[in-house]
């Protein structure tokens, strides 16, 4: 009987022992992508490669050219902005990307339109509207715009809010 009761022991010992690693591995997986907004607050944007300094102090803040701004506090701890790019389409208009974060576990929708500029950094051409992206949960989601203008076109920003 004592035989019996030690079998009884050393079986429920190893369950709780295989239950107890099956528990920490669960734990550990971590879903991605990870998002760290710590990581981002106060850090300053990519500037452009020719910046003015303004002659006088101001309590604006500008927003760098040639890169994304995030105009709609809904979304800035939902989204992260992996990347963003520009470059010249062999018909000489100005190709502009963004590529999104989902940081949430639901689908979201987001929508981004381009300002492009000129070397004076005036407007090169107009706004353009505004397009949706569809971001599945902890998914990444591509923003595209050209621009009209082939000769103009030296800087670029574009603006994101939440999809309505």
């Amino acid at each position: 009987m004592v035989h019996g009761i030690r079998r009884a022991v050393l079986l429920a010992l190893c369950i709780a022992w295989v239950l107890q690693g099956c528990q920490n591995q669960a734990a550990t997986i971590e879903l991605r992508p990870t998002c760290n907004f710590n990581a981002v607050v106060g850090k300053p944007g990519q500037g452009p490669a020719i910046a003015d300094v303004p002659t006088a102090p101001s309590a604006l803040i500008e927003t760098p050219l040639n890169s994304v701004n995030i105009t709609d506090f809904k979304i800035a701890n939902k989204i992260m902005i992996q990347d963003t790019k520009a470059r010249r389409s062999p018909a000489g208009t100005v190709e502009v990307w963004a590529r999104f974060v989902n940081c949430t576990d639901f689908p979201l929708q987001l929508e981004a339109r381009t300002h492009f500029l000129d070397e004076a950094q005036a407007p090169a051409e107009g706004v353009s509207g505004w397009n949706r992206v569809f971001l599945p949960p902890r998914a990444y989601g591509v923003y595209q715009e050209s621009s009209t203008n082939v000769t103009k076109v030296r800087y670029y920003y574009v603006e994101v809010r939440e999809g309505i």
